[in-house]
C-alpha cells in the first residue's frame, strides 16, 4: 500500500498543503475547524510527517546538486571548497557524496537529478535559480534536504547562505569610503536568487553616502572567463572613466584583468579591482586579487552539518544560517 503523503491528507480536506504544513510546523495558526479535519485525515489514512517519520534501510548517501549555466566546473570553482567542506563532515558521520549538475536550458541534467533522489538519504541543494521549485518534489518523497545559498521560501526551510546583501554592500563601500565614484558592477546571472540579494546591497551602500547607484553601471555578466573578458573589454573600451571593478567572483575579476591588460589600464593604477569569493583563483591572479572571502569550506561545512542534525532528528524547525564575508586585501587595490 503506497505510504499517504502531505497531498494526500490536503486532498482529503479541501485545503491546500501548505495548510497542512503549516498545521504540523505550527508557522501559522490555522482555525479549529480545519485542523480538526486535518486530524482525522492523518488518523484515517495512516499519515506519518517528515519530522517524525523514521528513516529505514538508509543508503548512507547525500547528494550535493549545484546550479550551474554552462555545465563547466572550471567556470565554478567556488564549488569545489564547498565540495571539500561538505565531505569532510559528512565522512565524520560516514555519509559518502554524490555530485549532481543543474544546467541551464538542459532538461537531461534535471531528470537525471530527480532520478538521483531514489539513491539518496538527503539533499544539499546549491545556489538554486529562480525557477528551481524542487522542495515539493522534496516534501513528497519525505527527503530530508538544506539549500546552500539563498531561498525564496525563506521561513519554511532549511538553509545556509552567506549574507550577500551584507556582501554586496562591503563591495561598494569599500570604494565609496575612498572617494571612487564610477565603479563598475559585475554580478552573476539575473537567474541566480543570489544576484539580487548581492545588488539591493550594492544600493544600499550609495544610498549610505546620499548617493543613487547609477544602474547602467551595473552587469548580468555571462558565465565562463571569455565571455567576461569580451564583455569588460567592450565596457572598458567605452567607458575609462571607471576607477574601480567590482566582480561577484574571480572569474569575472580574472576578465577584468585581462580585458585591461590588454588595453593598458594599470591595475591598481588606473583601475581597482576586488572580487567576492575567496577561492584560490585570487591568490594566482597577477595582481592578486582583493576579495570579500566567503570562506566556501566553512559554508559547505556547515549545511553539511545542519542536513545531519535533521536526518538524526536533532532539529525538525526550518533553520536559517548566514554567515557573513571577510575582506582581504591583496596587489588589486590601493588598500587604505
Amino acid at each position: 500500500m503506497k505510504q499517504a503523503t502531505l497531498a494526500d491528507i490536503a486532498a482529503s480536506v479541501g485545503v491546500t498543503p501548505a495548510t497542512v504544513s503549516y498545521y504540523f510546523s505550527g508557522r501559522k495558526k490555522i482555525s479549529a475547524p480545519v485542523a480538526e479535519k486535518i486530524t482525522e485525515a492523518v488518523k484515517k489514512l495512516n499519515y506519518t510527517p517528515i519530522h517524525a517519520a523514521p528513516r529505514k534501510g538508509l543508503k548512507k548517501i547525500i547528494n550535493m546538486c549545484v546550479s550551474m549555466e554552462n555545465g563547466d566546473l572550471s567556470d565554478n570553482i567556488y564549488y569545489l571548497g564547498l565540495m571539500n567542506g561538505i565531505m569532510d563532515c559528512l565522512a565524520e558521520d560516514g555519509y559518502q557524496l554524490m555530485f549532481s549538475r543543474l544546467v541551464y536550458g538542459d532538461s537531461k541534467s534535471h531528470s537525471h537529478f530527480l532520478k538521483s533522489l531514489e539513491l539518496v538519504d538527503g539533499i544539499i541543494l546549491c545556489n538554486p535559480r529562480k525557477d528551481h521549485r524542487f522542495e515539493d518534489e522534496f516534501q513528497e518523497r519525505n527527503i530530508p534536504f538544506v539549500i546552500l545559498g539563498a531561498s525564496e521560501k525563506t521561513d519554511a526551510v532549511f538553509y545556509v547562505d552567506v549574507d550577500m546583501r551584507g556582501i554586496g554592500f562591503q563591495g561598494a563601500d569599500y570604494f565609496l569610503a575612498r572617494g571612487h565614484r564610477k565603479i563598475l558592477y559585475l554580478n552573476m546571472p539575473e537567474t541566480m536568487t543570489q544576484s539580487q540579494h548581492r545588488l539591493d546591497g550594492f544600493r544600499m551602500a550609495y544610498a549610505q553616502y546620499a548617493l543613487v547607484f547609477n544602474e547602467q553601471d551595473h552587469f548580468y555578466a555571462p558565465a565562463g572567463m571569455e565571455n567576461a573578458f569580451e564583455l569588460v573589454k567592450k565596457l572598458l573600451s567605452e567607458n575609462r572613466r571607471y576607477t574601480a571593478a567590482v566582480t561577484a567572483n574571480e572569474i569575472l575579476a580574472q576578465g577584468v584583468i585581462r580585458a585591461a591588460r590588454e588595453l593598458k589600464i594599470d591595475i591598481p593604477g588606473k583601475l581597482e579591482v576586488l572580487s567576492m569569493g575567496g577561492t584560490v583563483l585570487g591568490i594566482c591572479a597577477v595582481p592578486s586579487l582583493t576579495v570579500i572571502d566567503f570562506n566556501s569550506y566553512r559554508h559547505g561545512h556547515e549545511a553539511a552539518k545542519l542536513l545531519l542534525e535533521i536526518l538524526h532528528r536533532k532539529r525538525v524547525t526550518p533553520f536559517h544560517l548566514i554567515l557573513p564575508g571577510s575582506l582581504v586585501e591583496r596587489g588589486s587595490t590601493k588598500g587604505s
